[in-house]
């Protein structure tokens, strides 16, 4: 069996199953980052927080470098001794902008292990982009990618900017997900929304969109996100007053830091979850929610729209209002739509994010 180090900046949840995989396997995993968040799932794999080393302090001190922990970089001897004491056959870092990854890569380069570098853009990038480019260049030094996209969205690029596609896997016990996908879905349905409580996340655009329909669709509306500052808990507040605006806060609920281990529960009160943000490279609450029966519905440009059937019908523009209302509209038609939606998006996931295919992934970096 294999020891697996992940370097990341910030463990996201989203990560969680490809250590459930490695885990049942018989691997080893190990995680070091530099920031951790309040709620992210630390059930399988305790994270290791590394400790802003003194250079990194003097180079945010005199502006050359970002004073915020995902821009900085430990100890750079004391990080060499740890990756020597952890001991790791493959060493996967998240992409190569960030100071501690690129510690991270160096250090296993030097230290003779597999690296293997991990990033969210399309498995098979346009040519001539950054992607292909910075891809093509480590596969020259035989140093491989992979992506969390599933599959190519671009019908674009060459072979030589090409990354492997490993799926985010399915968070919850398989008992759940059969009991949870059997139920029938609530009639008025119940919405929910998964995000963090920012502005690029898309609230404000749901909400008028939801207004739109608000006539002649019945619906509830959950806004479940994560309110690490008082910035988020301003810009939350600033939502609670748009719907009451738009006429609709009786039908619009607002909660905040669900602990992760608790989200199964929350997807599977609901029917439908829907996500309009922008710019989201790789969301995984959409697929949580898909595992736990909800229909999904998501922007045209996400990262991981293509976990989710094709058409019209499950995307829209996350900046049209009258887009994401279609789009609800066309799945919130009757009772017998939603349950066809709910249906069609298990049924692309379990396609996608299979375990063993996961595992044989993971295992062809050793």
């Amino acid at each position: 069996m294999a020891k697996f180090l992940f370097c990341l900046p910030r463990y996201h949840t989203n990560a969680t199953p490809w250590m459930g995989v490695l885990l049942n396997a018989g691997h080893k995993v190990s995680i070091d980052v530099m920031l951790l968040g309040p709620t992210e799932n630390h059930e399988l794999v305790q994270p290791t927080k590394q400790e802003i080393g003194a250079l990194s302090r003097r180079l945010q001190r005199t502006g050359i470098a970002k004073t915020d922990e995902l821009h900085s970089f430990p100890d750079i001897r004391g990080y060499w001794r740890h990756m020597r004491a952890v001991d790791p056959d493959v060493v996967i870092v998240r992409g190569v902008t960030r100071w501690f990854c690129r510690m991270a890569a160096l250090f296993a380069i030097l230290q003779h292990r597999k690296l293997v570098i991990y990033d969210q853009e399309d498995a098979i990038p346009r040519p001539a982009t950054g992607t292909w480019f910075r891809r093509a260049l480590f596969r020259l030094l035989r140093i491989p990618h992979f992506t969390s996209r599933a599959g190519d969205r671009s019908g674009h690029g060459s072979n030589l900017g090409q990354a492997t596609s490993i799926a985010f896997g399915c968070p919850f016990p398989e008992a759940d997900v059969a009991r949870w996908s059997a139920r029938a879905a609530a009639w008025p349905p119940r919405l929910l929304m998964v995000a963090k409580y920012r502005d690029r996340k898309g609230h404000a655009n749901l909400l008028e969109a939801l207004a739109l329909i608000a006539d002649t669709i019945p619906f509830s509306m959950t806004f479940c996100g994560e309110e690490a500052s008082d910035t988020d808990i301003r810009f939350r507040a600033s939502l609670q007053d748009l719907s009451a605006k738009l006429g609709i806060a009786d039908r619009v609920a607002f909660i905040a830091n669900v602990p992760h281990r608790d989200m199964g529960r929350v997807y599977a009160e609901h029917d439908l979850f829907i996500l309009p943000s922008r710019n989201e490279p790789a969301a995984v609450s959409p697929i949580e929610a898909a595992w736990a029966g909800c229909a999904v519905l998501i922007s045209r440009d996400s990262g991981t729209r293509c976990y989710f059937p094709d058409g019209n019908r499950y995307a829209f523009d996350a900046e049209s209002p009258a887009d994401i209302a279609r789009a609800l509209g066309e799945n919130l038609a009757n009772p017998a739509t939603l349950a066809e939606a709910r249906e069609q998006c298990l049924d692309k996931l379990r396609r996608i994010s299979n375990a063993d295919v996961i595992r044989r992934e993971f295992e062809a970096m050793i």
